[in-house]
């Protein structure tokens, strides 16, 4: 497979993952309860799958090795962050110091999207 090729199938399956994110972020501050719960245990579930160490799924691991690289920088707290975030959501409702949190973890990989997508564009 070409380089071009490698980082294509890298930013497909991040954009996968941050699209999920992105959406499930605009729902949960949905006045809609039952929109917003929705979300909420869709979030719950994406940083569930994301910080278990025992999966398997090529997709899942390479999103939890960027974000452990790129989360400490920006928030601090690499995965334990994911994992706070998914505990808490479990509970209740966001708070906006939550919801500043998982903006954090959606940015991070919206930065590793930009950054893939930039060196395919640097390959042609």
């Amino acid at each position: 497979m070409s380089d071009a090729g490698l980082y294509g199938s890298v930013y497909e399956q991040l954009r996968t993952y941050a699209d999920r994110l992105d959406h499930a972020l605009i729902a949960l501050r949905n006045p809609q309860g039952e929109i917003a719960q929705e979300a909420r245990l869709e979030i719950v579930g994406l940083l569930r799958e994301i910080t278990n160490e025992d999966s398997t799924n090529p997709a899942t691991r390479l999103v939890t090795a960027i974000l452990k690289q790129r989360l400490p920088a920006v928030a601090g707290q690499g995965l334990t962050l994911c994992r706070s975030l998914a505990h808490a959501l479990e509970q209740r409702p966001p708070t906006s110091a939550d919801l500043d949190q998982l903006e954090q973890v959606a940015l991070a990989l919206d930065k590793e999207c930009s950054s893939t997508l930039a060196r395919i564009k640097g390959m042609r």
